[in-house]
């Protein structure tokens, strides 16, 4: 199925929306959403195509949970990214997340710590939060480019009200809330839905880390400085290209593949 590139971000969002508020009080703990989501995700939208630039691009999802305990110095999620383009270019790169769920029944984020932000900024100065909330999020950061990705899935907010953007997990960069000293909804102002990131950036190979550490443990080769809980192995092969033999791979002696 091939969609062009504001229907798959809104595919993306309208996934990401129905896993989350699917969710109740009890269930409400950052592995059990994490690990809801990206299976959701995975099988929502493995194998698609979308079109965008005048490229037609295959997207190729793998989940991955980590076997046993690790002290965790680059984020919970992990993605492993590779790029795959007709003109016989390739990308490769990884970027980290640290998931944290907004307190039950309140407005903070009572697990960001600042020490550990600032070691997961040491070793990866591009990672970002992804903030989920129960509730609606809608004073995230806004765009044409995401007003056009939702109109591929209109959300209404009871049938008396209109159209609103709105979102359950937004991104944004631990070195700005760092700065700012919020660990709150607050936050929310400099963030981007979870969507947009994946679809508009590292679909893209934006805010990617490249240097070789980063990349071995993401895909857990080298776990001396920790390893993710989670990775997400993505593939993005432009139509008619062959993945070549340097893409990175997920050492499955750390970790399971989730079906």
């Amino acid at each position: 199925m091939e969609f062009s590139l504001y229907e798959f971000t809104g595919r993306i969002e309208n996934t990401i929306r129905n896993s989350i508020s699917e969710l109740t009080g009890h269930e409400w703990d950052e592995d059990f959403i994490t690990l809801k989501l990206l299976s959701d995700l995975r099988r929502e939208l493995d194998g698609m195509y979308f079109a965008s630039n005048d490229r037609k691009n295959k997207i190729d999802w793998q989940i991955y949970k980590l076997k046993g305990n690790f002290e965790n110095n680059f984020g919970d999620i992990a993605l492993v990214i590779n790029i795959n383009y007709k003109d016989g270019t390739d990308l490769h790169g990884a970027a980290f997340l640290e998931a944290k769920k907004r307190d039950w029944r309140k407005a903070s984020f009572s697990a960001m710590k600042i020490p550990q932000a600032k070691k997961i900024l040491k070793n990866a100065p591009r990672s970002q939060y992804l903030l989920y909330d129960y509730e609606e999020i809608t004073n995230f950061v806004l765009g044409s480019s995401y007003q056009e990705a939702l109109r591929q899935y209109p959300y209404h907010r009871g049938s008396q009200i209109s159209f609103s953007a709105v979102t359950r997990a937004v991104c944004l960069p631990l070195n700005l809330a760092l700065e700012t000293g919020s660990k709150d909804t607050l936050l929310y102002r400099y963030g981007t839905p979870f969507s947009l990131q994946l679809a508009k950036r590292y679909f893209n190979g934006l805010d990617l880390e490249f240097d070789e550490i980063s990349k071995k443990v993401a895909t857990g080769f080298l776990d001396k400085f920790g390893l993710a809980k989670y990775v997400i192995k993505i593939d993005i092969i432009e139509d008619g290209v062959e993945p070549k033999e340097n893409e990175l791979r997920v050492n499955q002696a750390n970790y399971n593949r989730i079906d």
